[in-house]
């Protein structure tokens, strides 16, 4: 990576957010990552203090892994355009989690970020490691404004992830659960905005699959 992701929050960095989705997959196969095994490196987990942030001074440019993931999460537009110009793949997966920044952003419920990925050429489908999906990963917490962009930009509602877990499926992951991801992660997000976020999640997801 070419920063070393850091959130605003000191503690919550991209590091935790890897923590995260590998929480995900060990309970419900959820991710906010899901991808190919083929992916390619560099995406949305990115946020994580854990790997070793790549020295440009030390390393060819060529080389260099530039950090699209952690600006993704904290929707920090700016410095996500000016990165996403220089790292040239928005589908790029970070190498520590494996996650894209258009799943980070959608995570977050950060929809600006979102459509600059989207217009940068992002998948809207782009897969993780564990094959999830952006899709997958707004529903799960409950973000109706990214699944309606995701949809918008032709996501697939059908898709799973390597457990076989829809977005649908995504919606109807209990709170004990969910509660402990958001708070390992703090999130700003409490029970309540997260059950009135996946009620308004599941009439789109519904509709797309008609």
């Amino acid at each position: 990576m070419h920063d070393a992701p850091v959130t605003h929050r000191g503690s919550s960095t991209p590091a935790r957010f890897g923590l995260r989705i590998l929480t995900l997959i060990a309970v419900v196969g959820l991710p906010l990552g899901c991808g190919d095994d083929s992916a390619s490196t560099g995406s949305t987990s990115g946020p994580v203090a854990g790997p070793s942030t790549p020295d440009p001074v030390d390393q060819p440019a060529s080389t260099e892994v530039v950090d699209i993931w952690t600006p993704a999460a904290l929707g920090e537009v700016a410095t996500l355009k000016a990165r996403l110009a220089r790292a040239g793949d928005p589908n790029a997966l970070d190498p520590t989690f494996g996650v894209s920044a258009l799943e980070w952003a959608a995570d977050f419920g950060r929809v600006d970020a979102m459509k600059v990925i989207l217009e940068a050429g992002g998948d809207p489908d782009v897969r993780s490691l564990e094959r999830g999906t952006p899709l997958i990963g707004a529903a799960f917490f409950g973000r109706p404004e990214c699944v309606t962009l995701l949809l918008e930009a032709g996501a697939d509602p059908q898709a799973m992830n390597k457990d076989g877990t829809t977005p649908l499926d995504a919606l109807d992951v209990p709170w004990e659960f969910t509660g402990g991801v958001i708070e390992f992660l703090e999130i700003p997000l409490d029970r309540e905005a997260l059950e009135a976020g996946r009620r308004a999640c599941r009439p789109l997801l519904e509709a797309a699959l008609k």
